[in-house]
């Protein structure tokens, strides 16, 4: 018979592995979400968004730490709505169909992609087909409803909670 020491090793041995699995599968997502210009189109709507409320509210003595705050937190506000991403792709996607989707953005012909797709060669564009015709990027396709659904209320949520976080800082 089992000891309870033992049961408990057992049981905090699987739970670390576990939870180690987990974070992997979140870096992962992130990964794909920083490689294929998802993180970039967010830190994007963040300086627009910032850019419209100092033509509401332009920086003055009595909001400048409020503007200071909002200048500073790009990143953790960027990082928080990609992080509020990863269970939609973790809903869509295995972890290595992830791993091989951010691959692909990592590659020279992702890249370019994500940089200017107008600027890609022909090697690029047929490898950039060659990508969507592989059961990975047909997936992608296929999936690409339900992605634009669930990412437009995440996005909408993380719009709508930044924007009157804003407003309540330099009103």
């Amino acid at each position: 018979m089992m000891s309870i020491n033992k049961i408990v090793a057992i049981f905090f041995m699987v739970t670390i592995t576990s939870c180690a699995q987990e974070k992997t599968y979140n870096e992962d997502v992130i990964s794909y979400l920083n490689s294929n210009g998802t993180s970039s189109q967010y830190e994007f709507a963040y300086d627009e968004l910032l850019k419209m409320l100092e033509d509401k509210f332009p920086k003055t003595k009595e909001n400048s730490k409020s503007w200071e705050f909002l200048d500073n937190n790009k990143e953790k506000y960027v990082a928080e709505m990609t992080s509020s991403l990863v269970p939609v792709y973790q809903k869509n996607f295995t972890e290595e169909e992830l791993k091989k989707m951010a691959d692909f953005y990592r590659s020279p012909t992702g890249k370019q992609l994500t940089a200017d797709r107008s600027k890609m060669t022909e090697d690029q564009k047929n490898k950039l087909n060659d990508f969507y015709k592989s059961e990975i990027g047909k997936k992608i396709i296929d999936k690409q409803p339900v992605l634009s659904k669930d990412i437009a209320v995440v996005s909408e949520n993380w719009s709508r909670d930044l924007y009157e976080t804003a407003l309540s800082l330099l009103k």
